[in-house]
């Protein structure tokens, strides 16, 4: 009765009880973010439709099944190798879709206790795991960068690696940061090159001995080797396409050298949460989740030197990376999903002391807010994915009214929905086609540097990234050699030109015009 009755097992009970019911509340919150996948039957995520393709039609290769096998081949040297891999092993069992969306939810979940993971390595606050759930679906997730996405996770893993090894070296931690290395190669350049040069970063936290830092920087070198090795074999491969923004050109755009690049300072922090300032509230949520650490009286970790390096690389990406180089766009953008992640990291765990004079009202009512936060966050996500799930079923007509097996091109001259806040999310839409019915559809990501299925070197279609398949006025027969195309899937919100498909060669003809989408077939040709 006495211990029931002592005040420091009362408050110790209870201390256990709020950690438990915190736990609970982390894990069914997590699960809900899990279902954001699986609303839409086709995510409205950007790029997404390309990448199911790209999977669709590997996986037709691999089984010799596939009716393109003469423009195309498969480039297992690739850094999107991982992801891919993944869900080509999933698609034996289920179909493309289902497969590329469990992947992401995989991805999803693992990138949450990643973070966790992290913030316990570097004795972090634990009342901030809020803050890791909602950045996964920011700029990166709604532009449907999956390869991305799929490698944040293990770059996060590779930075608890790395620290350990900063902070002891050894030859087996030495071996398990060049094969965790390796890993995160393969499944994205990007990330790779973030988490490599952020745990190089890490070595002289604990050392100033040039002799330690020299030898502990040797599996970072050798991984330096995987890239002169991938980049020999472009190079031996003849692997870049000419006029190939993604090799050809040295192009590297900044923009905050423009007028307004200044919005650079808030952008960075929207692009946690939302893609355009159509989304501002998800901003000043954004800000609140930076904030929440200083309100629940969380105290700046200044005994861990290395606890800053991942925040300090991330502000070297939001104010000195370019927004485009090399044909990558989007660049700096994308690395928003780090940084709820890695500001955890800034806060120390308190101690016995410290939790005793906190204010636990105070820091209830902030945890409180967090978990309002996280849950009205995804259920914004759901109802619009939900709506879009009807808004998308004028195309589901199209789909079903093209034979499988053909060839088309997607022309997508109103790639926004009023529904998903996203300026490019049909932009690759007419790709469903090839992932769901054996078709193949230009423009395609085989016309790229790091994916998997490449065209052939004298398979290349004459369209390129640019005016052609994003203004109608543009548009012109000869130069995408229109007789290639047996459908043309258009999307549009203003009237098509009357003229827009006039050819001296073939006959084309409209098959099906529904809402903001019409199919043209190319019939007899002279």
């Amino acid at each position: 009765m006495n211990t029931i009755l002592n005040p420091t097992f009362r408050a110790s009970r209870a201390a256990s009880t709020a950690a438990r019911a915190r736990l609970i509340l982390l894990v069914v919150t997590t699960l809900f973010g899990g279902v954001l996948f699986w609303i839409a039957p086709r995510p409205p995520m950007g790029d997404i439709a390309q990448h199911v393709a790209q999977i669709a039609l590997l996986h037709d290769l691999v089984t010799g099944t596939s009716p393109w096998s003469d423009i195309v081949w498969i480039n297992w040297f690739t850094p999107y190798l991982l992801p891919y891999a993944l869900a080509l092993a999933l698609s034996f069992l289920m179909p493309v879709a289902v497969a590329i969306k469990l992947v992401m939810t995989l991805a999803y979940f693992g990138f949450v206790a990643a973070g966790v993971a992290l913030r316990k390595t570097f004795e972090a606050d634990e009342r901030l795991d809020w803050l890791l759930m909602p950045g996964f679906f920011g700029f990166a997730w709604q532009y449907g960068f999956y390869t991305y996405i799929v490698a944040v996770p293990l770059g996060l893993l590779f930075l608890i690696v790395a620290r350990r090894f900063a902070a002891a070296p050894s030859v087996a931690r030495a071996f398990g940061i060049f094969a965790a290395g390796v890993g995160v190669f393969f499944a994205h350049g990007l990330v790779f090159l973030f988490a490599c040069a952020v745990g190089a970063s890490f070595i002289p936290c604990f050392t100033r001995r040039a002799g330690a830092i020299a030898k502990s920087l040797v599996p970072y070198v050798l991984l330096g080797l995987l890239i002169v090795g991938y980049l020999w074999f472009v190079k031996r491969n003849a692997l870049v396409i000419p006029n190939d923004p993604g090799g050809a050109q040295a192009a590297v755009l900044w923009d905050w050298t423009g007028p307004y690049g200044w919005h650079r300072v808030y952008n960075f922090v929207l692009y946690t949460l939302a893609t355009e300032m159509r989304d501002w509230y998800f901003l000043l949520g954004a800000v609140f989740l930076l904030a929440a650490p200083m309100l629940m009286g969380a105290k700046l970790n200044l005994h861990d030197r290395s606890a800053w390096v991942p925040a300090l690389a991330i502000l070297v990406v939001w104010f000195l990376a370019p927004t485009a180089a090399l044909g990558i766009d989007l660049l700096y953008q994308r690395f928003a999903i780090f940084l709820l992640p890695v500001y955890v990291l800034l806060f120390r765990s308190p101690n016995a002391g410290e939790r005793r004079s906190m204010r636990a009202v105070r820091i209830g009512v902030i945890e409180v807010l967090l978990v309002l936060f996280c849950w009205g966050y995804f259920g914004t996500i759901a109802v619009r994915e939900h709506r879009f799930a009807a808004e998308n079923e004028p195309f589901e007509t199209l789909l079903a009214a093209a034979q499988p097996g053909q060839r088309a091109l997607g022309l997508i001259y109103s790639p926004q929905s009023e529904i998903i806040h996203n300026p490019w999310t049909y932009h690759t839409y007419a790709l469903w086609y090839q992932a769901e019915n054996q078709g193949f559809v230009d423009f395609n990501f085989a016309f790229f540097l790091p994916d998997v299925v490449r065209f052939k070197p004298d398979q290349i279609p004459p369209l390129r990234p640019g005016p052609l398949n994003s203004d109608p006025g543009a548009f012109d027969w000869h130069k995408v050699n229109g007789r290639l195309y047996r459908y043309f899937f258009v999307r549009h919100t203003q009237p098509l030109p009357a003229h827009l498909f006039d050819n001296d060669e073939c006959d084309v003809v409209l098959v099906k015009a529904v809402q903001d989408w019409s199919l043209y077939e190319r019939r007899a040709c002279r």
